[in-house]
């Protein structure tokens, strides 16, 4: 059992044994004299580059179903085919991560090896079947996000926004806590699928009412972690004051695996999901409207896309509402398509600050937020990045051809559904209001007459600038996902039905 146990989870081990020798390896560089105490910022990249891809092709080729511990931890394909798509999606966001990282001038190797400890706990929360053993990977995951939002020292932005995250994540932490010790209490277990098991006899009524104030508890702590409305107050605060590589980590990373383990636990509850579904219903609502709301008002690219990316949220809350096997898979389906884009967005975000800090000699590790007025007659200074940038606000719009209206458009027909028909007509309405910010941009890049703040510079192609192959490349390839899956999204399709029918508890 033993054996077959530690075959299961090779990648984990092989990923924590390369997170050890990481800090072992570079700790005895920088402080080499020999070598001048060198700044290892290029093999940094190389090395969390390297271990990514091979964990990536471990994944593909291990296949070994088992349930260990009483339950404790699970491993089955389907948690190796999530994990595959997971990690591609952290290979390719390291690339706009590392250049906010250079841009910030942050210099210490511990950040990534931070941010691979929080891939690693992801990846544990995949494998985990009982609350305590979330808990714990949770709170590994929280710490390390901790670190990374004060990472930058000499800020005092920075130090607020880990104190606010910290405070906040240790007050949610006690609700989740709560909320097992209240489901253990009734129920006896906190496995999942011992609690699906359950939940399908009829309870005594005052039993009943105890298990599901801990099931709200348990609930209200996953969408503080995804920032939705209401939980989100700590978000915009905390994403702004971090550095800009610690925003593009909690903006992506946290999400996919996230969402799955929310599709798991909801597939665990039986009939209470009937009452749980109204909470999801209003704060998907709440959160599509504020989020939308105050994006509008926002004059810091930053903030717009923080507030865009709760109003997705929203989105991805409502399909879960539905309960369904189609609208899991439109959950799943949008998820991928707004990751995809997100790290479009960022990459270009990250890149336009290495602009301006190259353009204003700003040398400290704070560095001047771009605003929208930034942007102003961009296309006169890069036509191809203009034109970029349009498909992308396009698709996040959901507008054809891009894949971002196929994404809203199966959501939207999972709750018709269902016929939840009142939100449908309320996300339509706000759909076409968050049109307006997005065409806002476009406004900005191609009709504007005010002189940029950094157009001393003519990239007339994002090749000319050093070292951004690999930008490049990602940006490419992720553009092309964008058109190519609108004509062709069948594959895509699959996957996603493949993820619904092995991630839900039986």
């Amino acid at each position: 059992m033993s054996a077959i146990l530690f075959k299961a989870f090779i990648p984990e081990f092989f990923f924590s044994i390369t997170i050890l020798i990481q800090i072992l390896f570079n700790t005895n560089i920088i402080v080499n004299y020999k070598l001048n105490f060198p700044i290892l910022n290029k093999e940094i990249f190389g090395q969390i580059f390297f271990v990514l891809t091979s964990l990536f092709f471990i994944y593909l080729n291990i296949k070994i179903d088992i349930i260990s511990y009483n339950f404790f931890l699970i491993s089955t394909s389907n948690e190796y085919s999530i994990k595959v798509i997971y990690i591609a999606l952290c290979i390719v966001s390291s690339v706009s991560i590392w250049r906010g990282f250079l841009v910030q001038k942050l210099n210490f190797f511990e950040f990534f090896t931070i941010m691979m400890i929080s891939i690693l706990s992801f990846l544990l929360l995949l494998n985990s079947l009982d609350l305590i053993s979330v808990y714990l990977v949770i709170e590994l995951q929280a710490l390390c996000f901790y670190i990374l939002s004060c990472f930058t020292r000499k800020s005092s932005f920075s130090t607020e926004a880990g104190l606010k995250y910290f405070i906040s994540g240790a007050f949610i932490s006690g609700f989740y806590l709560f909320g097992c010790s209240l489901i253990y209490g009734c129920l006896g277990t906190l496995n999942l699928n011992l609690i699906n098991l359950l939940l399908t006899y009829s309870l005594p009524t005052n039993l009943n009412f105890i298990v599901l104030i801990g099931i709200l508890l348990v609930t209200i702590t996953f969408l503080f972690k995804v920032s939705a409305v209401p939980f989100h107050f700590w978000s915009p605060d905390v994403y702004e004051g971090a550095p800009l590589s610690s925003t593009i980590i909690f903006s992506i990373l946290p999400k996919f695996i996230l969402f799955t383990f929310l599709i798991k636990w909801f597939s665990s509850l039986a009939f209470f999901f009937a009452i749980i579904k109204y909470l999801l219903l209003i704060t998907g609502i709440l959160s599509v409207f504020l989020g939308t709301f105050f994006a509008i008002k926002q004059k810091r690219i930053k903030r717009i896309v923080i507030f865009s990316s709760i109003a997705q949220i929203g989105f991805l809350l409502l399909g879960l509402s539905t309960n369904t096997m189609e609208g899991f898979a439109s959950v799943y389906f949008f998820l991928i398509i707004y990751l995809v884009t997100s790290i479009l967005i960022w990459s270009f975000i990250s890149l336009f600050y290495g602009f301006q800090k190259r353009v204003n000699k700003y040398n400290s590790e704070t560095l001047n937020p771009i605003y929208l007025s930034n942007l102003s007659n961009f296309f006169e200074n890069n036509k191809l990045w203009a034109i970029l940038l349009t498909f992308i606000f396009y698709s996040l719009a959901g507008i054809p051809p891009f894949i971002g209206f196929l994404s809203k458009l199966f959501i939207l027909y999972g709750l018709i559904q269902v016929k939840f028909f009142f939100s449908v007509v309320i996300l339509i309405f706000i759909s076409i209001v968050s049109i307006f910010y997005y065409v806002r941009f476009i406004k900005l890049l191609f009709f504007e007459n005010t002189k940029l703040s950094f157009n001393s510079i003519k990239y007339q192609t994002i090749f000319s600038e050093n070292y951004l192959e690999i930008d490049t490349f990602s940006i490419s390839f992720l553009l092309f996902l964008l058109l190519y899956l609108f004509f062709y999204p069948n594959l895509l399709l699959l996957l996603t039905e493949l993820f619904v029918f092995g991630n839900v508890v039986i």
